[in-house]
């Protein structure tokens, strides 16, 4: 099987399985393999991955707050004249059996880069706590690359997964909203979902939407720049 075919497979879950459930063993295998396959300025990868397994009242507190920020971005919607419906491409945060919570943290060099900053007088921000605002969006980057190389491994054992970032920005909304995220210091770059799909995205959509719903063109992301 190519990378091709692995990633061709992936599609946005709506709801995932109750009773076919990836065990921790086999979340920890993923992870284990995804995460060599990642890259990191100087290897410093400077973010932390938090690793729910399966517990239905945390997933849902983790939905409610997400489809919360989104009511409160889009406001209220009735006073407009529409009528609320609840996004659907959220649903999968209530269902999944296990969750990752991407965070920023403090990252030391490891022996190589410190050696280096002392004999350059270079200063290594990602070990420097009050960089974190700064770095976010280059970080934000690497989330991205490390979430890709998880989702091929997950997608090779045979599982399904999602992405969420419509979540509070305020951390400290995060730790209000429950007990259950106490460990969050910073705001997350990205939350992931692993399970068993039980009704995809587009198995969800009418043929007509379905239609609509695509890419932009291939033209309008890439841009050949050649001077000759």
């Amino acid at each position: 099987m190519t990378v091709t075919d692995t990633f061709k497979r992936r599609a946005h879950v709506v709801h995932y399985k109750k009773d076919v459930i990836p065990t921790r063993s086999q979340i920890e295998e993923i992870l284990r393999i995804g995460y060599p396959l990642a890259t990191s300025k100087q290897k410093a990868f400077p973010y932390k991955c938090y690793v729910l397994g399966p517990n239905e009242d945390r997933s849902k507190v983790l939905y409610e707050m997400c489809e919360g920020n989104k009511v409160e971005f889009d406001g209220d919607v009735e006073k407009k004249g529409y009528t609320y419906q609840a996004n659907p491409n959220l649903f999968h945060l209530a269902t999944a059996p296990w969750t990752l919570i991407f965070t920023p943290r403090v990252a030391p060099g490891n022996q190589f880069a410190q050696e280096q900053c002392a004999k350059t007088g270079t200063k290594w921000e990602m070990g420097d706590e009050s960089f974190i605002p700064h770095g976010r969006e280059s970080w934000s980057i690497e989330v991205g690359m490390i979430a890709k190389t998880i989702t091929g491994a997950i997608l090779d054992a045979g599982w399904d997964t999602s992405y969420n970032i419509c979540f509070p920005k305020n951390v400290t909304q995060w730790k209000t909203s429950s007990s259950y995220f106490g460990f969050i210091k910073w705001m997350p770059y990205l939350v992931q979902t692993i399970g068993k799909a039980d009704l995809y995205k587009w198995q969800n959509m009418k043929p007509e939407n379905l239609a609509k719903d695509t890419c932009p063109p291939f033209e309008d992301i890439f841009s050949f720049e050649d001077y000759e």
